[in-house]
């Protein structure tokens, strides 16, 4: 009988799994953070969002803000985080704690709601902060600084510098830090001191937001890897049903990574004559999951599957039991359709030594870091040298390392 069975189950949502963060984008709900005072730059880049620890600015965390109209979608931010229920001067917190129930009053017009949460914030802070013109007050907006703002902070609030986050769960806590800035300039030179300035030699603005909720995050493959630890265990078993068809040969198996520009490479995938070709993005990098992909079909810890996000569609790279542990079924499908790039049957044995020999050859003849970034050449020597550790981390490897 020929072995066939249905496609396997998409993953899901991520797995609850609590990972520590110093920085990034948050993919828990907040509910141990709001209300807070947000102070943040609008937008984020790729790397900004994809971040889960550094040594040099601790607290700058990634929070997007859903948006509505035609388009709906969250527009992130990055920034530090001030909770409300941290505030040292009760005064303070009690009035700041109020502003929440208010724009969420439908008794009141909006002109009410912006007269009442401009008097909770005069109470708080003395005419030093005052509701941005034109915000709407849906929970997230802007607030538009005065100059005894930041000294106000520094006396009497402490911003978030470490997080358990949970993508399928919540935000907890880990640890804080007094705000230790006493003006916007001071905040201003740290920042960019740490970030530079954009390409224009401009610095980008640092707005406060008050936030008690409208919080979303850009889910991706890159950004719940962490949570989902990069792989996934489809529960498609075939083999408790069909079995292989006798004297069918095992298929011939070609991996082939090719370098290219400005962010990108390339996975061929051949089994005989087909070949799928699989783009793979900077901004989704798949190479620390590629490895460990190799390595659980290798130690035979099968079912096993991962996902390419190639910036647009995704590729979900499938290895299933069959009833004989050395002959697996490598499947190549395109995520939320039913098309199938590739299937046949191969030695388990040769699918993972062919992948560890081209991860070592790519990675040691062709790899490029500086292109390995969609700055291309406008890099930065520290940055540079964070992406000569995507090649490090992945011919250290354990796995690439040693051989059997």
């Amino acid at each position: 009988m020929k072995l066939g069975w249905s496609k396997s189950d998409e993953p899901g949502s991520p797995l609850s799994r609590e990972i520590r963060r110093n920085c990034g984008q948050l993919l828990g709900r907040l509910d141990d953070l709001l209300p807070c005072l947000y102070i943040a730059q609008y937008g984020a880049s790729g790397r900004e969002l994809r971040e889960r620890e550094t040594e040099t600015a601790p607290g700058l965390f990634a929070v997007g803000a859903r948006t509505g109209g035609d388009r709906p979608g969250v527009a992130p931010r990055v920034g530090l985080i001030l909770p409300l229920h941290l505030c040292r001067d009760e005064k303070a917190r009690v009035a700041l704690e109020g502003i929440p129930a208010l724009i969420q009053s439908p008794q009141t017009t909006m002109s009410d709601r912006r007269r009442d949460v401009q008097a909770r914030l005069d109470e708080a802070f003395g005419g030093n902060l005052m509701v941005a013109d034109k915000e709407s007050l849906d929970g997230f907006f802007a607030l538009r600084p005065g100059p005894g703002l930041f000294s106000a902070l520094h006396q009497s609030f402490d911003y978030v510098t470490e997080v358990m986050d949970d993508a399928a769960g919540a935000v907890r806590i880990a640890d804080t830090m007094h705000f230790r800035w006493s003006s916007y300039g001071e905040l201003m030179e740290w920042y960019h001191g740490l970030r530079g300035s954009d390409r224009l030699g401009a610095w980008s603005a640092l707005t406060p937001f008050f936030v008690c909720g409208n919080t979303g995050a850009l889910h991706s493959y890159s950004t719940e890897r962490w949570a989902r630890a990069g792989l996934h265990r489809p529960a498609e078993e075939p083999s408790k049903w069909f079995v292989i068809r006798p004297g069918l040969p095992d298929a011939q198996i070609g991996i082939r990574l090719e370098m290219e520009e400005y962010g990108w490479a390339k996975l061929h995938l051949t089994l005989d004559t087909t070949t799928a070709t699989i783009h793979l993005s900077e901004v989704f990098d798949p190479f620390n999951e590629m490895v460990a992909w190799g390595r659980e079909i290798d130690e035979g810890d099968l079912p096993i599957q991962m996902e390419i996000d190639e910036e647009g569609q995704e590729a979900v790279l499938t290895v299933l039991c069959t009833e004989n542990p050395e002959r697996v079924l490598l499947r190549v499908t395109r995520k939320y359709t039913d098309e199938v790039l590739l299937e046949g049957i191969v030695a388990r044995a040769t699918l993972a030594a062919t992948l560890k020999s081209e991860l070592r050859r790519f990675f040691t003849t062709e790899f490029d870091p500086r292109h390995w970034d969609l700055s291309g050449d406008d890099l930065d020597d520290k940055d540079k040298d964070d992406y000569v550790q995507v090649k490090d981390c992945v011919l250290n490897h354990a796995w690439l390392a040693t051989d059997k």
